[in-house]
């Protein structure tokens, strides 16, 4: 099967028994792979009905036809599972070099069901496939697993992916990791991988990917990367990795300060932001497997307290959450604390989102120093951070209550005002009073609060258009067109989900649909139309929302914590920094040959003499590199800014559109005509057998 092996690998942990899964050729059509192969069977298992601890709640690893390949951005697999943090549909994503090892060993993914009696890891290869002992491991981190296995199994290439003490111990957002750094982050996967006593899976592959047309494949491969070559996004990405993006976040108040409560931190930016990163600590390039990108960073502390040997930086979404959200400035202090995620196992975007809970909730009296181990919480303690992160992976003291993350820490303790989540899920670095669709995104995405399970954030800074499917992007600052632009959002990123490719490295080709579409043509030998895609996209997307329906999630799921679509609490948005709907100046594909190599000029003239010196930047020295920025000041100057700083995101308005166009019921379940249009008649069927049982 072209793309495709056709089979996955079942392993039941309680009998020990590994065999074969075949799946059936039609299903690979109409739901891709990865993510989307992973809800299609994780339906038929039934996952729905199980607890996420429990031994019926089945653990997936999955590629897609592209993911594994040379392609750039191919690197990445779904991880999928019920969630234990917010008991709903469960999937993150993860790149790194494990991928390709999976496609070369025949199997198209993995999936874990029951629970074993004593901690084993699963050692994959071509030609075998095993499970072993791995009493000797629980208790190490990931970064010491992944150096004792590559010993123990004899072979130095092999990829590890394990869970740290975090995932042994239950923390509700434990997270998977391989290559020492990258991360299956969210959702809490790896407390489902602890629960199964599941500590590793160690894997080597060296048989050839099955590609249906490798010539067509090819030249692919090499148009694509020439267009990251010449993305302006993508150089961003390559000069400063992610956190190159605290920059313009900063700027325009999308980046959290204290809890969401403050507008924006301008001194403590300066310090937390890529550029100074770039400047104050040693750092290289790193990528993922086949990735010209190559945006993350290696990083070294060489000395004092915060002293940390060669690893994995911290990314836009660690700086902001263990250094904004606290208000911490130091960050050396932010660097290591990310370091100390990665090698325990744990999401650093839910670890920094219960500990601003924390912290408020200590300064309002709901917790005492009684509960926190005699710890006085406050803003910008970086040691006390330090602390906290130990103490929450290793369950002790308040840590203990910290591991189960902010929702249920405000339903025991009280301070549900300062509980920042969205079905359980800690909300992730960016402002909806920036990016009003964001709004929606968190609302309705399929895990919890999610910023990459549509293409909005792209959308609304302009790096990316719904072009290639004929539709417009809407306009930043306005409530009317979110709705369908969102729907059209969902599905391309689900489709990415499924495909499985990087969301950057996509979003360097501008989400191009036309690109993707070629991609999966070239390695399965399918004839996918744009339509036909967009279909299954909507088919997957819907059949993830009926599967959270099925988990207990209803319509009054679909909200937001007031506190970030009111005004800011502390400080104003500035009114001149707000839009960033310049950077479409900046879009490759949407400017002729000529006008885009100037503006790669302007860029990078514009961090050699703006950025790199002063680590921070204002409207005024941008309008000095783009020209479309002095346009934009006179523009904004015709509104009034106090008006534009007053005003409110309208989420009741977008849902109302949105649940019309969903076609949504009154609980939020999607109607019957709906699903059944899209091929889901016996998801249809199940979900409302289980409405009418329950009412």
């Amino acid at each position: 099967m072209n793309g495709n092996w056709g089979k996955i690998c079942h392993v039941n942990l309680l009998t020990m028994e590994i065999k074969d899964w075949v799946i059936e050729e039609t299903i690979y059509r109409n739901f891709i792979g990865g993510a989307g192969l992973g809800a299609y069977l994780f339906f038929k298992l039934k996952g729905y009905d199980a607890e996420p601890f429990s031994a019926d709640n089945p653990l997936f690893f999955l590629n897609g036809p592209i993911s594994g390949t040379t392609l750039p951005g191919a690197s990445r697999m779904e991880i999928c599972a019920r969630s234990p943090l917010t008991r709903i549909w469960g999937e993150a994503s993860m790149g790194g070099q494990v991928s390709p090892d999976l496609k070369r060993t025949g199997y198209d993914g993995i999936v874990f069901t029951g629970i074993s009696k004593r901690p084993v890891y699963l050692f994959l290869t071509e030609n075998h496939v095993g499970l072993c002992d791995a009493s000797h491991l629980w208790g190490k981190n990931t970064f010491e697993t992944e150096v004792l296995l590559k010993q123990e199994t004899g072979e130095k290439l092999a990829k590890v992916i394990s869970i740290g003490p975090a995932g042994e111990n239950l923390v509700k957002y434990a997270s998977i990791v391989n290559d020492q750094g990258s991360l299956a982050g969210r959702s809490g996967l790896g407390a489902v991988m602890g629960s199964k006593r599941l500590k590793a899976v160690v894997i080597r592959g060296k048989l050839k990917y099955p590609i249906a047309d490798e010539e067509r494949f090819r030249k692919i491969r090499n148009d694509t990367r020439e267009i990251l070559k010449n993305d302006i996004f993508s150089y961003g990405l390559q000069l400063l990795g992610t956190g190159g993006g605290l920059d313009i976040s900063a700027a325009i108040s999308d980046m959290p300060v204290k809890n969401w409560r403050q507008a924006s931190w301008e001194e403590g930016m300066r310090v937390l932001s890529g550029t100074n990163i770039a400047k104050k600590l040693p750092t290289k390039r790193h990528s993922c497997h086949s990735c010209p990108v190559a945006c993350k960073r290696i990083v070294e502390i060489k000395d004092g307290k915060y002293k940390m040997e060669k690893g994995p930086g911290p990314e836009y979404e660690g700086l902001s959450s263990l250094g904004s959200l606290l208000r911490i400035d130091n960050v050396y202090a932010v660097v290591k604390a990310n370091q100390l995620c990665n090698a325990y196992g744990m999401d650093a975007i839910s670890t920094g989102g219960v500990i601003a809970y924390a912290i408020e909730a200590f300064k309002n009296g709901y917790l005492t120093e009684k509960d926190t181990d005699n710890l006085v919480l406050d803003w910008n303690q970086p040691d006390q951070l330090i602390t906290l992160v130990h103490k929450i992976a290793l369950r002790e003291g308040i840590g203990n209550e910290l591991a189960e993350g902010c929702h249920l820490m405000s339903e025991k303790y009280g301070g549900k005002e300062f509980a920042m989540h969205v079905k359980g899920m800690e909300i992730p670095m960016h402002d909806p009073r920036a990016l009003w669709s964001m709004a929606l995104s968190y609302a309705t995405s399929i895990r919890g609060a999610c910023h990459n399970r549509d293409t909005n954030l792209g959308l609304e800074m302009g790096l990316e258009t719904l072009e290639t499917i004929g539709k417009s992007t809407t306009k930043p600052y306005t409530k009317k067109g979110k709705a369908e632009q969102t729907i059209h959002a969902q599905a391309i990123a689900t489709l990415a989900d499924s495909a499985v490719i990087c969301m950057f490295a996509w979003k360097g080709m501008h989400s191009s649909l036309d690109i993707l579409r070629d991609m999966l043509n070239a390695a399965t030998g399918y004839d996918y139309t744009n339509k036909e895609l967009l279909h299954i996209g909507n088919r997957t997307w819907y059949l993830k929302r009926a599967i959270g329906n099925l988990c207990g999630a209803t319509r009054k799921d679909d909200q937001l914590p007031v506190r970030i679509i009111e005004p800011y609490l502390e400080g104003r948005s500035e009114g001149l920094l707000k839009v960033v709907n310049f950077l479409i100046k900046m879009d490759q594909l949407l400017l002729p040959k000529e006008k885009s190599d100037r503006l790669i000029k302007y860029y990078k003239k514009f961090n050699e003499k703006v950025i790199l010196p002063n680590s921070f930047y204002t409207i005024n020295t941008l309008g000095k590199f783009f020209p479309s920025i002095r346009l934009l000041k006179r523009r904004i100057r015709k509104k009034n800014l106090k008006a534009l700083n007053n005003e409110q995101v309208d989420l009741d308005f977008m849902l109302k559109e949105y649940y019309t166009l969903r076609k949504f019921n009154k609980q939020g379940f999607p109607e019957k005509v709906i699903l059944e249009d899209l091929g889901l008649g016996e998801v249809s069927d199940v979900l409302y057998r289980h409405l009418t049982y329950h009412r």
